[in-house]
């Protein structure tokens, strides 16, 4: 999915190596790795191997339309069946938002911009796993009608440690 996305104030498409300040600047945010489940970037190096995990098919960055400033990234990775084989039309979400960036609302309109595209690419379903101790994330789902199927624990954030999830679900 190489599609670009533009929505009232977000860009949403892949990302280039220019990107790299503004990249670092959130995967170096603690609370931001954190929440969104990776390593927190501490070297400029390690922004580098952000980047190129970043740069891959069904991954957008966040680009705000006023200012052209990265401000996070959003991702649909292949969700697999019972059997454990690939499914393109269930996918799995992630993303992570520069926290300068909170509760104004870009996540919701990004990933508002991701579900028309999963309509038009036909996907049947978009899956999200979010710590039951993130209620801004779980907001973010839930405007955009993802529905709570489960609560259960996972190894979450860097150090794999067993935390609470909550499973969401929306039927496209």
């Amino acid at each position: 999915m190489k599609d670009e996305i533009k929505t009232n104030r977000l860009y949403l498409r892949q990302v280039k190596s220019s990107d790299l300040a503004d990249l670092f600047e959130y995967a170096s945010q603690k609370q931001v790795a954190a929440a969104a489940g990776f390593n927190c970037c501490q070297t400029l190096n390690a922004a580098k191997t952000f980047l190129a995990d970043l740069a891959v098919p069904g991954t957008w960055v966040l680009e705000t339309i006023a200012s052209k400033k990265v401000i996070g990234n959003i991702c649909l990775f292949t969700a697999s069946d019972e059997s454990g084989e690939p499914d393109a039309t269930k996918k799995l979400l992630g993303y992570a938002l520069n926290q300068f960036y909170w509760n104004q609302g870009y996540m919701t309109e990004a990933l508002s911009g991701i579900v028309n595209l999963a309509k038009q690419k036909n996907i049947a379903e978009i899956e999200a796993v979010v710590s039951l101790d993130n209620s801004a994330s779980q907001r973010v789902l839930e405007k955009n009608r993802f529905e709570p199927q489960m609560v259960f624990n996972s190894p979450v954030g860097a150090d794999l440690q067993l935390q609470p999830v909550v499973n969401y679900r929306r039927l496209i």
